[in-house]
């Protein structure tokens, strides 16, 4: 399943350029990627897709293309493993690799999956990184600057998907407003924290159900009486095996007098509904 466009600005995951080049030349970034993820099911047939990268500056930009398997560190960080005969990045062909895009143009990236043994069971992985490259004289005097780089990530699933997790504790600092969950995946494909939060003024919070009928048919016009503000969860994806804390800042301030924090969400088949008072 391709999931949708993100536009990305001024969002470096990687950017050595300094800032008097960045202000000649127009900020890093500044592009458009579709799908922000891919997920797929493998097989022994080949499967063939694209990713499609628009340049929204006002100069052109050169990509290099690379292809990584990885994981997720304990920090939740992306880091980058060896290929192995069963990693996604083993199997995938792509074109191409080295290219320039006009300003407003855009870019095909063609992929091929073509697996060279027969997948085990369970999720296969890649890291497909987008580099813009810049000053051809790196400061080494070799190769080039990175001015920006954007990690796709490809999941490929063989085999019967298991999305299970234990959820093993939850907690809110209340001065910060950063919701934390510890969270084991016992599946067999990563999963993810999706939900909602919601802030109370205290004693005004009406109950899960109430909250759930707000949330399916929207406040429209109707803010209901002591609700504070609301927003949603998106937690980063823990892997097959991985135990991890997930922490997510709610990204509002509580008031001064206090509040409740109320939660419902789900991740690898567990819902959550939790009241923080």
């Amino acid at each position: 399943m391709n999931r949708s466009r993100i536009i990305f600005c001024l969002l470096p995951l990687i950017m050595f350029a300094s800032a008097e080049r960045a202000s000649a030349d127009g900020p890093p970034g500044q592009v458009a990627i579709s799908p922000s993820l891919v997920e797929l099911s493998v097989d022994d047939a080949p499967i063939n897709g694209s990713i499609r990268m628009q340049n929204l500056k006002s100069e052109a930009l050169t990509v290099k293309v690379e292809v990584f398997n990885w994981t997720l560190d304990e920090r939740n960080d992306v880091k980058l493993l060896p290929g192995d005969p069963q990693s996604l990045d083993q199997w995938l062909l792509i074109s191409p690799l080295f290219f320039t895009i006009e300003p407003g143009g855009n870019q095909v990236i063609r992929y091929s999956v073509r697996p060279g043994v027969k997948p085990e069971p369970g999720e296969h992985r890649a890291m497909i990184y987008l580099s813009e490259q810049g000053d051809s004289q790196g400061r080494d005097g070799q190769g080039f600057k990175i001015r920006f780089r954007y990690g796709l990530a490809m999941y490929g699933h063989s085999g019967s998907r298991h999305e299970s997790a234990e959820i093993e504790g939850l907690s809110l600092d209340k001065g910060s407003l950063a919701f934390k969950a510890v969270v084991r995946n016992t599946g067999n494909i990563h999963t993810r924290l999706t939900g909602t939060y919601a802030l109370w003024k205290p004693g005004s919070f009406p109950g899960f159900r109430q909250m759930k009928n707000m949330i399916d048919e929207g406040q429209g016009d109707h803010r209901p009486e002591g609700l504070i503000a609301t927003g949603s969860l998106h937690g980063s994806p823990i892997l097959p095996g991985q135990r991890r804390t997930i922490t997510e800042l709610l990204g509002v301030a509580g008031p001064k007098g206090g509040c409740e924090v109320a939660i419902i969400g789900k991740i690898g088949g567990c819902r959550i509904e939790k009241l923080f008072q």
